[in-house]
């Protein structure tokens, strides 16, 4: 899908406890982690406004029959009220959010491949619990209708509750994730490809944090001046741990025959196979979000066969993770969804 950014606090920013908030987002990052507040969590003290006077109407008009249909409505603002928001922008080099999120341009923005992000907070295929979309910005409050109660289009109504905003923030550029929970939540490290140092961040600081995030690839920025304008672009810097030993986040252990026994594959099969499930199983073991195999099995129903080894997450949500892998013409193992 492409890029997001979030924009962090530099050196100087406290919470209300005293304690260091770049030093804190430093960490989490350390960690591969991201916080996921609640609307009423948002600096916006307008979020999440809707108008549902049509529905509530409707509810007091058939108060006879709608008692039901009520109960799931409020029950719905409910899990709305609950749900775990993260706001990206679209937009690296906006003045303004350097400003204001960015303290002063003196702070960072983490620049995430978002195909990568949301396979982390959802990689199990028969169940989603993120949804993704660019917030609008409108001039008035969305308004609900009963219709929404079995809307199909669940961006749609995702977008009147937890999406539209004032036309005052439209600079923001805001791409936003909903996700079935909050707090922080453990992310792929690799979700992560660069980040960019304000235009007024000292090399101290830069070197904090490259220090913290060395090993792991990732391209680093400095936004620049261009001149005779008001506007910033990002330059390429160089890491300045360019021979740090790579970084692994997880190596999983395993026994490849124990696990082809638990998929139920034994004798020729499972000769014919092992070596290929070796190869699958040392591509994946550093998957920083798993915490072990369990089953290593193969599907023969169709023309191809497709090796499937499925494994317990860290977080348990969802609490199993499935490869699959099929063979190419010359024999050799590749990665399938």
């Amino acid at each position: 899908m492409g890029k997001g950014y979030k924009y962090r606090g530099g050196i100087g920013s406290f919470d209300k406890d005293g304690n260091s908030i770049f030093e804190r987002d430093v960490n989490t990052l350390v960690k591969n982690q991201i916080f996921l507040p609640t609307k009423k969590e948002l600096n916006d003290p307008t979020e999440g406004f809707y108008n549902d006077d049509a529905i509530r109407f409707l509810f007091e008009a058939l108060k006879e029959y709608s008692a039901e249909v009520k109960r799931q409505y409020v029950g719905l603002l409910e899990k709305f009220a609950q749900v775990g928001i993260y706001s990206l922008s679209n937009n690296v080099t906006n003045e303004l959010l350097w400003a204001y999120y960015g303290s002063g341009h003196l702070g960072f923005a983490i620049e995430y491949d978002i195909d990568k992000l949301k396979e982390s907070l959802n990689h199990n295929q028969y169940f989603q619990s993120i949804f993704d979309f660019d917030v609008e910005y409108s001039r008035s409050i969305p308004i609900a209708d009963i219709s929404m109660l079995h809307e199909k289009d669940i961006i749609r109504t995702l977008k009147t509750f937890l999406g539209t905003k004032s036309r005052s923030w439209k600079h923001e550029e805001e791409y936003r994730l909903i996700i079935d929970g909050k707090g922080l939540f453990d992310i792929d490290y690799r979700a992560i490809t660069g980040i960019y140092f304000g235009y007024r961040m000292q090399e101290e600081e830069i070197d904090y944090i490259m220090k913290k995030l060395k090993g792991r690839g990732l391209s680093y920025y400095k936004m620049g001046l261009i001149e005779n304008t008001y506007k910033f672009t990002p330059l390429k810097i160089e890491d300045k741990y360019p021979d740090a030993t790579k970084y692994v986040a997880n190596c999983i252990d395993y026994d490849v025959d124990e696990l082809l026994m638990s998929g139920v594959v034994f004798g020729e099969e499972a000769q014919l196979y092992r070596d290929k499930f070796i190869d699958a199983l040392e591509s994946i073991k550093n998957d920083p979000l798993i915490k072990d195999f369990y089953i290593a099995t193969v599907n023969t129903d169709s023309i191809e066969p497709l090796l499937k080894i499925f494994a317990n997450t860290k977080s348990g949500m969802p609490p199993i993770r499935e490869f699959n892998f099929k063979l190419n013409e010359k024999g050799e193992i590749y990665r399938t969804k």
